[in-house]
């Protein structure tokens, strides 16, 4: 084992991505060996978007860094110019921390420009979440992209490492480890819409749902008639209370976001609209309700993890991995309506409890930070490129 104490930034921008990197950070904090470095971007530092800082240091945790984004509206130039500030940002904290490697995970569009800000520095990129596909969403390409920055990969299933080992990555760098989305299920257990009730805050009653959706971002249909055919699907769907969690600052976000504000206003006898659950009141919500309807990556992973069915909705989660518990459905409101109908059948649900698990048995974590502790950093940057055989 590496004897010395060694500094690794850990990269955050958003609440699900945080949530997904609590596990290796309880980690890390117990390792002898490494120390953690947060450094929080993004949404996080943003009010409007729920101000998820607050989660992290009710978590304990003092970012080491903090890297504010403008964050001016939903436009493509504007996510641009985040990217911009995150980039500049993240290299002045990677070279003031004195890291030794970065954390990064997924494939979030402040994830490429703090991948971006590495590179120059020579400084070794550990990738969380690599080898997916999601043809549906501009996601796709930056988390290919991060990946062939990465100098070491962790990813959530065995086809993932596959795929990152056709993308030339080199097989001892790149480590099927499962999802820390699954670590967190098996921390904080199953709940009840009661316990549920309690942990959130919010009224929600035994059979809610749980939705949320995000703008396909590669789809010729505007932000505002894709997030328009879901409301009518949810609305089509029966007298369920849902529980409705916003977007992330994608391009066409901000469209998204008003229209669920004005479904909850005219409906809030059903309507349970949160911009951040948090880490533990999320997987609350998730092990306690009927049912995940929506387009967030959760709904693939962690969902069926917990033995919940899933309405995929649309294109933006084409290319996943899929559990039987899933059920995919067209972006129109007579397909919304029909398969959440299906997946609240009873025998539906018997049989998401029963499938095996996707994803991992909850140690991930633990897992990445067994292997950074026995990994020397020096020179790691340096990447070999494997070609496969001519066929």
């Amino acid at each position: 084992m590496v004897s010395s104490k060694r500094s690794v930034g850990v990269f955050t921008a958003t609440r699900a991505e945080y949530g997904l990197l609590r596990p290796p950070l309880a980690a890390l904090d117990r390792s002898a060996t490494l120390i953690p470095r947060l450094i929080v971007s993004g949404t996080h530092l943003s009010e409007r978007h729920g101000g998820t800082l607050t989660e992290i240091e009710a978590d304990g945790r003092t970012p080491s860094a903090c890297v504010p984004v403008p964050l001016a509206d939903d436009s493509g130039r504007s996510v641009a110019a985040d990217m911009a500030a995150v980039l500049a940002g993240a290299a002045e904290a990677y070279r003031t921390l004195e890291l030794e490697a970065v954390i990064i995970l997924g494939d979030r569009t402040e994830a490429l420009a703090a991948a971006a800000a590495a590179v120059p520095l020579a400084l070794p990129i550990v990738h969380l979440e690599g080898g997916h596909r999601t043809a549906g969403a501009v996601d796709d390409a930056i988390r290919h992209a991060i990946s062939k920055l990465a100098a070491l990969h962790f990813t959530g299933a065995e086809p993932y490492r596959q795929r990152l080992l056709q993308m030339g990555e080199a097989p001892e760098r790149v480590f099927t480890v499962g999802s820390t989305g699954v670590d967190n299920l098996e921390a904080f257990g199953r709940k009840t819409a009661a316990e549920a009730s309690a942990i959130t805050g919010l009224d929600l009653p035994e059979g809610f749902v749980l939705a949320t959706f995000h703008p396909e971002t590669l789809a010729a249909t505007p932000a505002g008639d894709q997030v328009a055919a879901f409301i009518a699907g949810l609305e089509a769907a029966g007298d369920r209370t849902l529980l409705i969690t916003l977007p992330n600052a994608d391009v066409g976000s901000g469209t998204v976001r008003a229209a669920l504000e004005r479904f909850a206003a005219r409906a809030p006898d059903r309507v349970r609209l949160v911009a951040s659950l948090g880490a533990k009141g999320y997987a609350a919500a998730l092990t306690a309700c009927a049912a995940v309807v929506g387009n967030s990556s959760s709904g693939m992973i962690e969902a069926p993890a917990a033995g919940v069915p899933t309405v995929n909705v649309g294109d933006r989660q084409e290319g996943r991995l899929r559990a039987p518990s899933v059920i995919d459905c067209a972006l129109s409101p007579d397909a919304i309506a029909s398969a959440l109908r299906r997946a609240l059948d009873p025998d539906f649900r018997r049989m998401a409890k029963a499938q095996p698990p996707m994803f991992g048995d909850g140690h991930a974590g633990q897992r990445i930070v067994d292997i950074l502790e026995t990994t020397d950093f020096a020179g790691l940057a340096r990447k070999p490129f494997i070609d496969l055989p001519m066929r």
